[in-house]
């Protein structure tokens, strides 16, 4: 099963950076995305994965899926391609206390972002 946070990478190779991630982050995920254009070559689902969530500019939650699922294959089998992937994870991975939250593709209705809520909500119209 693919973790959160190879789903968060996934999604930053597909082509949607969070505006958290250092600018080291930003340099890592393009070399991570050059990598698997190399590594997947030979192999015609994952590179049709990468070239589908790139084409839908990570906005789509299953090509992201699917594109994680590759990364976590690759990674398993490459050296360099888990290297990669485990310099980033700190930079998708949320620090003690803090939120992070991701919407992946079309939303309609009202989105709500928080830590700690003492009392009520009330999110009328």
């Amino acid at each position: 099963m693919v973790d959160d946070v190879t789903i968060a990478i996934a999604t930053a190779v597909a082509g949607t950076i969070a505006e958290s991630v250092t600018k080291s982050g930003v340099e890592g995920v393009k070399a991570l995305r050059r990598l698997l254009r190399d590594r997947f070559g030979d192999r015609p689902k994952a590179r049709e994965a990468l070239e589908a969530a790139r084409d839908d500019d990570g906005e789509d939650a299953t090509l992201v899926r699917e594109l994680a699922t590759h990364i976590e294959e690759v990674r398993a089998q490459d050296p360099e391609v888990g290297r990669l992937v485990e310099e980033l994870r700190p930079e998708f991975t949320n620090a003690q206390g803090d939120v992070h939250n991701t919407i992946v593709g079309e939303v309609s209705g009202t989105a709500v972002q928080a830590r700690d809520i003492e009392g009520g909500l009330n999110i009328g119209r």
